[in-house]
């Protein structure tokens, strides 16, 4: 590998030896173009000492072409069989140029990709990101494409050869040189968006991220009319002509881009107002998922089915967008069965103590939370949970709740409180006739349960003694804690 680099760096040097303006010819004339060379009038010693279909006179001027820039007589450097022989409009000597110029284009092509990618190697290893490596070894293929059609513009003009075929390698040379332009600011834009994308994931907000795409983008579409429009007028095509045409034609194409325009004013809305950002869950339009880019013309969802759906930025704009990815706190709800024979005081116990996870719980929202008996169904004594938990994501929604009903469980255990089931208790019994049977005395059957009642709630409250709203409080010191007080109290009941 060495020796074929040092092979290649001396045929370069060679090749810039042999033409001292080798680059400032072929930038001057990537600016100018053959077409702005003033041509001179050949004297007559150079009409008459030329090489002609004969084979006569000298070869000092062989190699003008006419042009007002002087270059090196190639010719001399070749045998005289060389410079009289013609094969299709060259001499043999141009032929051979030609293919050594080949050969330098292709040569140097590889020794700019070489020495860029020894430069930059041990910098890309410090990004250390696998879509800007795989950005930078693209890069260089265009780099060493425009390196190979400068050398090659360049050679063209140190050859002599005719005019007409001068002009058509010329201009093929300059769309060549241009179209390797545009790729290698495609694959640079592209390499500098990927740094910038590693850079944005290590930031709070997600609005770079949705940015990044959509910049992309816009330079792409900058680049590709810059090229194009040079194109045109290195092949002497009208501007003026064709936007008057397009002039002609906008309302016509005004009509046939509606659906276009729509999106890309819907995409400058969401990129405003800013309804969702990357990786956010929404639901809209019967879609539910995660947003995975948003385009000019449309956003992708990436739905729990593992499908994608591409909606028209326009839609969004009049849509009703649910966004579950801004939610602060994210809920939970759940019923607690436990079995009737579970006494008041267990159920209390269990109650008081699921609030009690909840206040240590290092997820949960401690404000707002709710722990009650609420209700009789056919197999179990209802108890509600409803809490809210502070997550940045679903996954680690699910890991906090799992971690809070494992305690819940955990605490029912040491309780003694049995979850329910459902569950069918028959009663076998036989009726019993009795003829002596006391008849039933509902008047003190009624004064019994009141008596009862009484005694459980307690006296009457008037309105100014009654409980105010639930009070949240902190977790409960216990014995090892600071601010353990030796006695644990719970809530007062009404009426106590």
């Amino acid at each position: 590998m060495s020796a074929y680099v040092r092979c290649a760096a001396c045929a370069l040097a060679l090749s810039l030896l042999v033409s001292p303006v080798f680059l400032s010819q072929s930038i001057a004339q990537l600016v100018d173009g053959p077409e702005n060379t003033e041509a001179t009038p050949p004297d007559d010693s150079s009409a008459q000492g030329g090489v002609g279909e004969d084979g006569g006179g000298d070869v000092e001027n062989a190699g003008k072409t006419g042009t007002d820039v002087k270059t090196p007589d190639l010719g001399l450097l070749f045998p005289e069989g060389f410079r009289k022989q013609k094969h299709f409009l060259l001499y043999d000597y141009q032929w051979v140029c030609l293919l050594a110029l080949i050969f330098l284009g292709f040569l140097a092509d590889r020794l700019v990709r070489w020495i860029l990618r020894s430069l930059t190697k041990t910098w890309f290893k410090l990004v250390g990101d696998r879509r800007v490596e795989t950005a930078e070894w693209k890069l260089w293929r265009p780099l060493g494409l425009l390196t190979q059609a400068l050398v090659w513009y360049a050679g063209t003009e140190l050859l002599g050869l005719p005019e007409v075929v001068q002009t058509v390698l010329l201009y093929g040379l300059k769309v060549f040189a241009i179209v390797a332009g545009v790729w290698t600011a495609f694959l640079l834009i592209d390499l500098i968006a990927a740094f910038l994308a590693k850079k944005a994931l290590g930031t709070d907000t997600k609005f770079d991220d949705l940015l990044i795409p959509l910049i992309t983008k816009s330079l792409k579409v900058f680049v590709v009319c810059i090229g194009a429009i040079t194109c045109a007028q290195t092949l002497n095509i009208p501007i003026a002509g064709l936007l008057g045409g397009l002039g002609i034609g906008g309302a016509a194409i005004a009509f046939a881009s509606k659906d276009a325009i729509s999106n890309l004013f819907g995409s400058v809305t969401v990129l405003t107002d800013r309804p969702f950002e990357i990786g956010d869950w929404i639901k809209t339009e019967g879609v539910e998922g995660t947003v995975e880019s948003v385009g000019f013309r449309s956003s992708r969802v990436r739905t729990f089915y593992n499908s994608l759906v591409t909606l028209p930025n326009s839609r969004l704009t009049t849509a009703i967008v649910d966004n579950m990815g801004q939610r602060t706190y994210r809920r939970i709800t759940a019923t607690l069965g436990v079995q009737y024979d579970t006494t008041p005081d267990q159920i209390d116990a269990f109650c008081e103590g699921v609030r009690e996870l909840l206040r240590r719980h290092p997820y949960t929202r401690k404000d707002y939370y709710h722990v009650y008996l609420n209700g009789f169904s056919d197999n179990s004594l209802d108890i509600m949970l409803y809490c809210f938990v502070e997550c940045p994501d679903w996954s680690v929604e699910l890991r906090e709740k799992h971690r809070l009903f494992l305690d819940i469980i955990k605490l029912a255990e040491a309780l003694g409180v049995s979850f329910a089931f459902p569950t069918r208790t028959l009663h076998l019994y036989q009726e019993e006739h009795s003829s002596n049977l006391a008849a039933t005395d509902l008047g003190s059957a009624d004064r019994a349960g009141q008596k009862l009642a009484a005694t459980i709630a307690g006296p009457p409250l008037s309105p100014e003694k009654r409980l105010g709203g639930v009070e949240f409080r902190g977790p409960t010191p216990v014995e090892g804690e600071d601010g353990w007080n030796g006695l644990l109290t719970k809530e007062p009941r009404s009426g106590e």
